[in-house]
């Protein structure tokens, strides 16, 4: 013979009925705290797909930039030589 939970607590009156109730009241906080949970990883996995995006194109960014900025200091440095070369063949 299976005891029903219900039943149980049914035999003890109002002390049944409010652990009943209270069993009732965990469970559903306890399917509250898990549907936050889920919704809170996928927030947190939705933004760290985002964080990695960003710093993707941050670093493209930041190579492009160096890259530029390196072709310009060579540019300055041949400018540099040519000037100085000038200036000894006026001497």
């Amino acid at each position: 013979m299976a005891l029903n939970p219900d039943t149980i607590y049914a035999q003890y009156g109002a002390i049944g009925l409010v652990a009943a109730l209270s069993v009732w009241a965990v469970r559903i906080m306890y399917a509250r705290l898990l549907a936050a949970y889920e919704r809170e990883k996928d927030r947190a996995d939705r933004l760290e797909e985002e964080l990695r995006k960003l710093n993707e194109m941050i670093r493209t960014d930041y190579v492009n930039t160096i890259s530029r900025a390196s072709s310009a200091m060579s540019d300055a440095n041949r400018a540099i030589a040519d000037a100085l070369a000038a200036v000894r063949r006026m001497q």
